[in-house]
């Protein structure tokens, strides 16, 4: 039982080393775990700092990337609005020139047509004076191998013009 029950003795200078013990931690470690704590304290509140600071930075940055990208789309819409106005107006003007070529062509066909049909029918005017003067040539040989005939037709003939 002595060795659970201590006595006065032991307990005086259990007492008085620990207070010794005390006095060291406090002059010799205290000071420089404190010290060591309170570095750490202050590295880990910089650390804290910065990691806010990045995230702060990181946030301005995705908002920054937010506003490129649509300031990109804005762009890539007005280029993509230009180009497609550009090609309507490239297609519109290739319909008006095609157009115009279309109506030139079309009256060089009705001119190509006028000027054929004329000669066409100048040709016809001139193979029906053809025919009907060589059928007149037949009949009036024909009708006139007489002399005499021919003679008194042609008097007759003569005599009818004048009067008109």
């Amino acid at each position: 039982m002595e060795l659970v029950l201590p006595q006065f003795g032991l307990f005086f200078w259990s007492a008085i080393i620990f207070l010794i013990f005390l006095w060291l931690l406090s002059k010799y470690a205290w000071k420089p775990l404190l010290s060591a704590l309170d570095a750490r304290e202050r590295r880990i509140a910089e650390a804290l700092s910065a990691a806010e600071q990045a995230r702060a930075e990181m946030e301005a940055l995705r908002i920054q990337q937010e506003k490129l990208q649509m300031e990109a789309a804005r762009e890539r819409e007005e280029l993509l609005a230009k180009a497609q106005k550009v090609r309507d107006e490239i297609i519109e003007s290739a319909r008006q020139e095609a157009q115009k070529q279309a109506a030139t062509i079309l009256q060089m066909a009705h001119q190509q047509i006028q000027q054929q049909r004329d000669r066409l029918m100048m040709e016809m005017r001139q193979y029906a004076v053809n025919l009907s003067l060589q059928i007149a040539r037949h009949i009036l040989e024909e009708h006139f191998r007489d002399e005499e005939k021919a003679r008194a037709y042609a008097e007759k003939l003569a005599t009818e013009i004048r009067l008109n």
